[in-house]
């Protein structure tokens, strides 16, 4: 009996709450073939997928496969011929890949038998494996600034329009289109908010500024009563509104979340940022890295939670090295100004190098400290692209009034997706199914009527 001898059959059947359109789109990801190949494959009929796999990794596509929206069964184990596995059974109009036509074919449904850990790991041949023996694997975006350019014009004309009531279909459009071509495993991220609940959100702010602008009008201490109330309710609503959009937001159906108390909101949002100003500066290290740790560590994927270490000395070195720099912007500034006024110019480049020195280094720790379980994130931004990007990008939408926004929002999200990967500690195909598993049994939650955002 030969060991692999596992099909993956699909009963030609689309699961119930998919989309055609997204199920071509995350299967021709999933298996290397264009959307069209993918349409005449998923045609109704009963197809063997793959054959000629063990139990594992047949098991393995199963869960792919379920996920991208297609119902497969897995192959009971049969008499397999000692002969070369056949190509995958498809209409005679279409053809498979030379690639496709082997056991050790990557782009289809198989795995790569290039080493013993990417097949351990369920990987692709785009799958290395890192020194540590963790699966690298890359994020994607694929948006393009044509496409997205067109969403944002007409969100535009529409808010306008409606005197700013569509600006809550605009968000969800802008973040479903970014969420959706931003990928990993071949999967796309999801923005599950409903336009309603951020227009409800919204309408609270503005009902509340409304109110506080006709009371400071007739009652001068007003001013100072709302400074106190906004103090208090700030770190609420940044919990709140960090809440809305992880809970909104999904990877293969299963969503994020994020829970945390008050008592700590208030102590990283207002007590630290305080003082980090009356210590003029030195506690700012502290207390960014307090901020940002409280973010991680109170946000999870499914019941797994994030945790974070990075320390206050690594902020430390990054925020002393970029206020150097902006200190000797300011100095060519304050020098120009007082010998040649055009030469001014020349702090410019050294500002916006202290920028992107910031947030490429800030950006870089933030990721690498960042768990989720045993699986980790690894970003490599650099100084010098990322400083291009910023540069090109800001003279381009300044030369075009604007109108060059959304091709810097894709070369942005293009850049940093290209310079983040994750860490696979084991088969994220098996870790995804626990999760769902395990978020199964719990229930969807019912949202509160605090459940909005704020648009923070």
């Amino acid at each position: 009996m030969h060991a692999n001898m596992y099909q993956v059959i699909y009963k030609g059947e689309i699961l119930a709450g998919f989309e055609k359109e997204s199920v071509f789109r995350d299967v021709a990801a999933i298996t290397g073939l264009g959307i069209e190949s993918v349409a005449k494959i998923i045609d109704g009929k009963r197809v063997v997928i793959r054959k000629g796999l063990d139990e594992a990794t047949a098991r393995s596509q199963c869960i792919r496969l379920k996920q991208a929206g297609l119902r497969v069964a897995l192959g009971v184990p049969h008499p397999a011929p000692i002969v070369q596995d056949t190509a995958v059974p498809l209409p005679a109009e279409t053809k498979m890949p030379p690639a496709m036509h082997s056991p050790e074919s990557v782009e289809a449904f198989g795995t790569s038998r290039a080493s013993l850990e990417a097949k351990t790991l369920g990987l692709k041949r785009s799958e290395p494996v890192s020194a540590t023996g963790a699966a690298r694997i890359p994020f994607e975006f694929n948006g393009s600034g044509s496409e997205y350019f067109r969403i944002w014009v007409v969100n535009i004309l529409l808010t306008i329009v409606t005197l700013g009531i569509y600006s809550a279909w605009a968000k969800v459009r802008n973040k479903r289109y970014l969420y959706g071509n931003t990928r990993l495993q071949g999967a796309g991220f999801e923005y599950l908010a409903s336009p309603k609940q951020i227009l409800r959100g919204r309408a609270l702010v503005g009902g509340a500024l409304v109110a506080y602008s006709a009371l400071s009008y007739f009652l001068p201490f007003v001013d100072a009563l709302f400074t106190l109330a906004f103090a208090v309710a700030f770190p609420w609503l940044i919990v709140r509104a960090l809440a809305f959009n992880a809970r909104n937001t999904a990877w293969r159906n299963i969503r994020f979340g994020f829970s945390a108390g008050y008592t700590e909101a208030f102590k990283v949002f207002i007590l630290w940022p305080l003082l980090a100003i009356l210590t003029l500066g030195i506690l700012s290290p502290r207390a960014f890295c307090r901020q940002k740790k409280f973010i991680v560590e109170s946000s999870s994927f499914g019941r797994s939670r994030f945790s974070f270490h990075a320390t206050w000395k690594d902020y430390c070195r990054i925020l002393l090295a970029a206020s150097l720099l902006a200190l000797l912007a300011v100095a060519v500034v304050v020098l120009a100004a007082f010998t040649f006024a055009p030469l001014m110019v020349l702090g410019l480049p050294v500002y916006l190098y202290s920028f992107a020195y910031f947030s490429a280094k800030s950006g870089n720790l933030f990721y690498n400290s960042s768990r989720l379980g045993q699986h980790r994130l690894e970003a490599s931004m650099e100084v010098k692209g990322y400083l291009m990007l910023v540069l090109i990008n800001t003279l381009a939408t300044a030369a075009t009034l604007g109108l060059f926004h959304p091709w810097a929002k894709v070369r942005a999200l293009r850049y940093k997706t290209r310079h983040l990967s994750l860490l696979a500690a084991g088969d994220l195909n098996t870790f995804v199914a626990d999760r769902q598993a395990a978020i199964s049994a719990v229930g969807d939650a019912s949202s509160d009527f605090f459940d909005f955002d704020l648009g923070i």
